[in-house]
């Protein structure tokens, strides 16, 4: 399935998996020839993000495209030199290996948009709703995989806002070690990319983004 960029679309998942242009609206499927969304993952009142694919890499990688609300045009000019320097930011910080990976950034039509690794996995707050409250030692290994991110990021003077279970997610392939065991530091608590951008005010900003 292919799903519209058009966020007036009224029906944006009607579409098949190949398409070039969408079927009831006639937008391109394709974000800058290259990334196609196939479903809307999350949404607020400043934008949506879109589980999508890589189609310029043979495997078709998922990603996640970050949207971002129209320009209004007597502030176009500002917002987009801040999102400009938004991306600079993100893609400085997407190095550090538990934060999501900047793959690209447009300016298409009245609508910006960034493009992120996505991350498979489980958010916090989705596995305190399996499995309940985390044992004493379990709260430890979170804390000492993620306070390292927390000052790569102050390192580079920038400030997280939003630190909250749903903006931290571990990877399917990380397990919980509980007690002590020999392997310290399984959780690989990273920001999740893989909900809404923040809103272009004053700085990056969100549980994906940074200020």
């Amino acid at each position: 399935m292919s799903y519209c960029l058009n966020p007036n679309c009224k029906k944006p998942a009607n579409n098949p998996a190949g398409a070039k242009f969408c079927l009831n609206c006639g937008t391109s499927l394709l974000l800058g020839d290259r990334y196609r969304p196939t479903k809307s993952i999350a949404r607020e009142g400043f934008g949506v993000a879109l589980l999508a694919r890589d189609e310029f890499k043979p495997s078709q990688p998922p990603c996640v495209i970050k949207q971002f609300l129209p320009l209004e045009h007597n502030n176009a000019p500002k917002a987009v030199e801040l999102f400009r320097r938004e991306a600079i930011r993100l893609e400085e910080l997407g190095k550090h290996p538990q934060i999501p990976e900047l793959l690209a950034h447009f300016e298409e039509g009245d609508r910006l948009y960034i493009v992120q690794e996505f991350i498979d996995g489980k958010t916090l707050t989705q596995e305190l709703v399996q499995n309940g409250l985390f044992r004493e030692q379990q709260i430890r290994d979170l804390l000492q995989d993620l306070l390292p991110v927390l000052q790569f990021i102050h390192n580079g003077q920038v400030i997280h806002r939003d630190i909250k279970p749903d903006n931290i997610i571990r990877r399917k392939s990380s397990t919980y070690q509980e007690g002590a065991k020999m392997n310290t530091n399984p959780y690989r608590g990273e920001v999740n990319s893989n909900s809404c951008p923040p809103p272009l005010q004053g700085g990056v900003r969100g549980g994906r983004s940074f200020s």
